[in-house]
């Protein structure tokens, strides 16, 4: 498991851009990290949706939901499709709800705030734009770093060690989830996975 931590990121490299203090966390991945992919959206979390569905190798999300705090972008489920389709994260200007759940789901976020009131469904957003919150600009292919003391940002991978998922194992993304639980959940772990388990 490769271990990184924002404070040492922001001591040893100069050419990068830290986040303002404005997000709590959720989920239950303290540490995440992986190259971006946008969606702006306004109380609306359709392309939230239908980016989460992509199958994906550890990528960081990121949601400009325009700071808005009327509605909830992302929920438990999406958040558990999320941690299947192998993403490492979220970021998101804007809130979350069933947080409780949310925090036993393997999968890092950072958001504004709660509210249990469910977005708007008009399939309307963009992806791969520029976003500009927090003090900061997250660009599609840029690298992310969260941890417990902030977020960072740099334009290449600062972490070599299988930059995208944080790990340095070839086992895929959604198995290492497995891995980690596995005294709790070999049960319900598919044949195929845990025979592809044994011979790793």
């Amino acid at each position: 498991m490769s271990i990184f931590n924002t404070a040492d990121l922001c001591d040893e490299n100069e050419d990068i851009q830290i986040a303002h203090p404005i997000f709590k966390s959720y989920g239950e991945r303290e540490k995440f990290y992986g190259k971006i992919r946008t969606v702006s959206v306004l109380d609306d979390n359709s392309y939230v949706k239908k980016l989460v569905n992509e199958k994906v190798n550890g990528e960081v999300m990121v949601i400009d939901g325009k700071g808005s705090i009327k509605c909830a972008l992302l929920g438990d489920n999406l958040a558990r499709s999320a941690c299947q389709n192998g993403w490492a994260g979220f970021i998101i200007n804007g809130c979350i709800r069933d947080s409780a759940i949310i925090n036993k789901i393997d999968i890092g976020i950072k958001a504004i705030n709660t509210m249990p009131i469910k977005s708007e469904k008009k399939d309307t957003g963009k992806y791969g734009e520029s976003l500009k919150f927090a003090n900061v600009v997250f660009e599609e292919g840029d690298y992310v770093y969260s941890d417990a003391d902030g977020i960072i940002i740099s334009k290449k991978p600062i972490i070599h060690n299988n930059e995208s998922k944080g790990t340095n194992s070839s086992l895929p993304y959604n198995l290492l989830t497995y891995v980690k639980r596995m005294d709790n959940d070999w049960p319900t772990i598919r044949s195929k996975e845990r025979k592809s388990i044994k011979e790793w």
